[in-house]
């Protein structure tokens, strides 16, 4: 159990190198903030505020518009990085 521990702690510090080792920083930094929504929409509800709605939920679309952009230019990026080398 203290190895998986350590391994994991390993692969999560090893996330902020730039080479191939630990995690995806874009995946952390996506659990983070999502995390953070997370905590915030639970604020909210606790708050009884729904005149916000159309805001939080504004929020929300572009949050999820980001991280698809985000996906779909490391697509392109990788695709013209194969037809170069080609």
């Amino acid at each position: 159990m203290r190895e998986k521990l350590k391994e994991v702690f390993e692969n999560i510090l090893g996330s902020f190198s730039t080479d191939k080792k630990g995690y995806s920083a874009r995946k952390l930094a996506a659990f983070t903030v999502i995390v953070l929504v997370i905590i915030t929409h639970v604020k909210w509800f606790k708050s009884d505020r729904w005149e916000y709605l159309g805001e939080v939920l504004g929020f929300d679309f572009l949050f999820i518009l980001t991280c698809l952009g985000l996906a779909t230019w490391q697509s392109v990026k990788e695709n013209n990085k194969e037809k170069l080398d080609s």
